[in-house]
């Protein structure tokens, strides 16, 4: 059985939807001819932790975890990690403080923040390939700096290496351009050039990711580049102790806001709809303070519940008792492009999904398969005549939907692509 060497930040007990990709791919590997062996970092400096997902972590998976310096975890303590923390002290001081988080994040932090991990992630990869006659790397991003890693291991050994690119590296240049320079985003832009045309495969997670990457980067044979979209796992369903839903019309958006992705235009639905309406909004994750300001002065508090992170299996039983799966897609310019992770859990939960933004990637996904209704944020009086659609449906018996399996979503059909595209590498090596 060929080993893979697979280099990923984000990993249990870290949460999120890079952690169940890499998670799900490890587990599954086996069965299709890999021995997987995992690069991560210490859980010192993991800032989400699900512990729960340790459970979901195979007892005979060869796991190296190395130190790593990240100063920036000190700008996200000092100036409120998560977007939904209370922030106090002095103005000026902060002001002072997220100026010099700038600097750093501009002049010190490239590829990104995790650059402190790359020194010891090198070091260990090298060992691991010596000791455990590894084929073929695998790097998981974002962060880049996990494709910087195994570009340099594939340097050093010679050894075939596979990227898979879950964002675009160019996807958040607010985060580490901050500024919006030109000299930074030259950089970023020949960093990324430079490494990922060094991959012998690449990976991204949508036909729109794959069409830019081949557009930008001069050289990349097309055929060496994949589309691996993100999903869901049955098993995890399966697992999911659901309690029979509410008398009560329930809406459930999972997932972190954010100001480009703000729960506000939906609270003018709401407020259409009327304070007196059957409606219960559940919220499970981080939500901005503007979010919170907005909630308490529409007058809709009494309608809306709000969770922080939730260990991941209890986020799918809120999923799976809800009536409808709220989607807010977000303004940003790449917004509308990007197929989240969570879409996918929306998927595996088999409810229907009511999803406001642009067009874009989820909007003909949601379309194409038939799982629910897209309009555009500002289409208040559309969303408002559907929502009391499906209230009337729910209080005569039920809401109408067809709910099917989307098999080639499922996290064994995507792994099963993944062992074609590492086998790939070993041709070409």
């Amino acid at each position: 059985m060929p080993n893979v060497l697979i280099v990923a930040y984000y990993f249990p007990p870290l949460g999120g939807g890079g952690t169940q990709r890499t998670l799900k791919f490890v587990r599954y590997l086996p069965e299709f001819g890999w021995k997987p062996h995992l690069l991560t970092v210490r859980d010192s400096h993991h800032l989400m932790h699900d512990d729960s997902l340790l459970q979901e972590v195979p007892e005979d998976l060869a796991i190296t975890r190395t130190p790593a310096i990240l100063p920036a975890r000190f700008f996200r303590k000092a100036l409120g990690h998560r977007a939904g923390m209370p922030r106090s002290g002095n103005t000026r001081s902060r002001r002072l403080l997220a100026g010099v988080k700038n600097l750093f994040f501009t002049c010190a932090f490239i590829p990104d923040e995790h650059v402190g991990w790359l020194p010891f992630a090198v070091r260990a990869g090298k060992r691991v390939v010596q000791q455990n006659k590894i084929d073929v790397i695998y790097s998981s991003g974002p962060p880049n700096t996990a494709h910087v890693i195994a570009q340099r291991l594939s340097h050093h050994t010679g050894l075939p290496w596979a990227a898979d690119l879950r964002d675009l590296w160019d996807q958040y240049p607010e985060s580490y351009n901050p500024w919006n320079l030109r000299w930074r985003t030259k950089l970023d832009d020949d960093l990324e050039k430079k490494v990922l045309r060094q991959a012998q495969q690449i990976i991204v997670v949508s036909d729109e990711m794959r069409q830019h990457l081949l557009k930008k980067i001069s050289g990349l044979a097309p055929e060496s580049v994949h589309v691996i979209t993100n999903g869901f796992d049955p098993a995890d369903f399966e697992k999911t102790l659901a309690t029979p839903r509410s008398d009560r019309f329930t809406l459930v958006h999972s997932g972190t806001l954010f100001p480009w992705r703000s729960i506000q235009p939906f609270l003018f639905v709401m407020q259409r709809l009327g304070a007196k309406m059957p409606l219960r909004l559940k919220l499970l994750g981080v939500i901005p303070q503007a979010d919170r300001r907005a909630i308490q002065d529409s007058g809709l508090s009494q309608h809306i519940e709000v969770f922080e992170y939730l260990p991941y299996r209890e986020s799918l039983r809120h999923l799976v008792e809800a009536d409808v799966l709220l989607l807010l897609i977000g303004n940003l310019p790449h917004a509308a492009n990007m197929l989240t992770s969570k879409l996918f859990d929306y998927i595996g939960a088999q409810r229907p999904i009511l999803a406001l933004g642009p067009p874009g990637m989820a909007r003909t996904l949601i379309e194409h398969e038939n799982l629910g209704f897209v309009f555009a944020e500002d289409d208040t009086a559309a969303i408002a005549a559907t929502l009391q659609n499906w209230i009337a449906q729910k209080a005569n018996g039920g809401i109408a939907f067809d709910a099917r399996p989307h098999t080639k979503y499922q996290r064994q059909q995507l792994t099963a692509a993944l062992a074609k595209i590492l086998a790939a590498c070993l041709s070409d090596a």
